[in-house]
């Protein structure tokens, strides 16, 4: 064995520490770098030197430089992070509607009513008055703007959340783009043997970033490239990416398709996306049916009872609220037809019959012609209060609320359109409180859904940060071993020069 074979096993050493000491500094740089991924330098031994008497080591090789990552860990980030960011979105979007209807309160629709119903208890103590007339007219319109505006705010919600899905799922397609370019990139690169850990890295991130869209699974080939899933549908598969966008299905429902596929709905699955989709579908839709419901309701009842009065010619009074589209109401109109027939009374139309506003004196609180003055009718209206039905001129009215729930049929041949089911008598107060309950059980439900699924991300995220992040205090540590071996490599340098001179001498 000669000197210079010792000489050629200390400078691998140099060499191979120099790179260890360069990956250890690059950690240390990236320590608060998002997304960055701890390296290590694998050392092997070189192909020993075979001699008679055995073989002897001619030193250290540098196999590789590999990602502290784990696949198992990724998952569930990936699970975890698209939970959390549809818990947190429905949550969000949720209290928006809450908002909007802001119950309790002095100035919501609930005191806005209850003082209508007290207009018309007030009116039936003075049923002459044409100021107590004018006073429910304007707490009737109060009222029916209240109903507008929450119809209104409602509505420009449900825009706003589509144009945030829209944007999310141009994010999403972006994110597609940039996998499937880090992919045909990864492949180029690794195809010498060696890993790509940068790229890998971005790769990495990226995907990270589409599970807070929606649900993301993925699968990576054997030349290095990846497969993703958004939901159970192929999003990315080596360098091609397919693009997303909105759509609705059969039912009219919020859905998702494949630009090159646009009438084939994809349910959404998982993420944020999801959450607005549902919103759309049902949060925001919900309470808009039920306010809907409501003010066809007010109007069916409170026309009904109306309609038994008469005016000074003795003619039957006209309505009270009407369609502001049309100032006409129809009794029989579904609240939920889409397109709206004549005369459709819901929250977004509702208003009071312009005749009454530019006239109160001429709103009837007696069903008899003859006594004009009587006050029946305010107190048949004024019972609604607190009554779900009321009896007036033999007839009884029912403070009944419909709702979206029948489906339309087929039978012989012949289709009867969607109706709307009745959900029972039931009072204002009652209906428009279990309303406003019900919303405030999704909220909170939701409000600690995202607060489950944050913790549970947190979790998750700190175990892989555990084994992907960098530890400085361990880096520093690498780093004096490294140095160390690397001042020990040089000794054996200095060793073999005085080696050397000796030998020169002994010439």
């Amino acid at each position: 064995m000669s000197l210079n074979s010792v000489l050629g096993t200390a400078r691998s050493a140099l060499t191979a520490q120099q790179v260890v000491i360069s990956t250890v500094g690059n950690n240390i740089a990236n320590a608060q770098t998002p997304g960055y991924s701890r390296q290590t330098v694998d050392l092997a031994a070189s192909t020993p030197i075979e001699f008679t008497y055995g073989a002897v080591g001619s030193g250290v090789t540098v196999a590789g430089i590999t990602r502290s990552r784990d696949q198992l860990l990724d998952t569930s980030v990936r699970q975890e992070t698209g939970s959390e960011s549809a818990a947190t979105e429905s949550q969000s979007l949720l209290s928006s509607v809450q908002d909007v209807l802001g119950e309790p309160s002095d100035t919501g629709l609930a005191s806005a009513m209850d003082a209508f119903w007290s207009g018309w208890s007030d009116l039936a103590a003075q049923p002459a008055s044409g100021a107590a007339k004018a006073v429910v007219v304007q707490r009737g319109a109060a009222a029916a703007t209240m109903l507008n505006q929450f119809d209104s705010r409602l509505a420009d919600l449900r825009t706003q959340t589509t144009t945030a899905l829209d944007n999310s799922l141009a994010g999403a397609n972006t994110l597609a783009k940039q996998i499937a370019d880090l992919n045909g990139r990864i492949v180029s690169s690794e195809a010498g043997g060696q890993q790509a850990n940068d790229l890998r890295d971005a790769r990495d991130n990226a995907v990270d970033d589409l599970a807070k869209l929606g649900a993301v699974r993925t699968f990576t080939k054997a030349d290095g490239s990846m497969q993703v899933t958004f939901g159970s549908y192929t999003l990315v598969d080596g360098i091609d990416a397919r693009q997303l966008q909105r759509t609705t299905d059969a039912n009219g429902k919020v859905a998702l398709a494949f630009a090159d596929q646009p009438n084939h709905a994809l349910a959404p699955s998982g993420g944020s996306t999801q959450a607005m989709a549902d919103f759309l579908n049902g949060g925001a839709q919900s309470v808009q049916d039920q306010l809907d419901a409501l003010a066809n309701t007010l109007a069916a009842a409170v026309n009904q009872v109306v309609a038994q009065g008469h005016d000074a010619s003795g003619a039957s009074a006209g309505p009270f609220f009407v369609s502001k589209l049309d100032s006409t109401f129809t009794p029989t109109a579904d609240p939920f037809a889409t397109p709206p027939s004549a005369g459709t009374v819901t929250a977004r139309t509702i208003s009071v019959n312009t005749s009454l506003v530019a006239d109160a004196t001429a709103l009837p609180t007696s069903s008899s012609v003859q006594q004009p003055s009587n006050n029946d009718l305010a107190l048949a209206l004024a019972g609604l209060r607190t009554a779900s039905t009321s009896s007036v001129g033999g007839v009884t009215v029912s403070f009944t609320v419909p709702d979206r729930s029948r489906p339309a049929t087929a039978t012989g041949g012949t289709t009867t359109p969607a109706r709307a089911a009745s959900t029972g008598a039931t009072t204002f107060a009652d209906f428009y409180n279990a309303t406003v309950t019900g919303l405030g059980v999704q909220v909170k439900a939701a409000t600690d859904d995202a607060q489950v699924h944050t913790t549970l991300a947190g979790q998750a995220r700190t175990r892989r940060q555990s084994v992907d992040g960098v530890n400085t205090d361990e880096e520093l540590t690498n780093l004096m071993q490294a140095q160390q071996a690397y001042a020990a490599a040089a000794k054996i340098v200095s060793t073999v020069d005085d080696m050397m001179k000796t030998l020169v001498e002994m010439v």
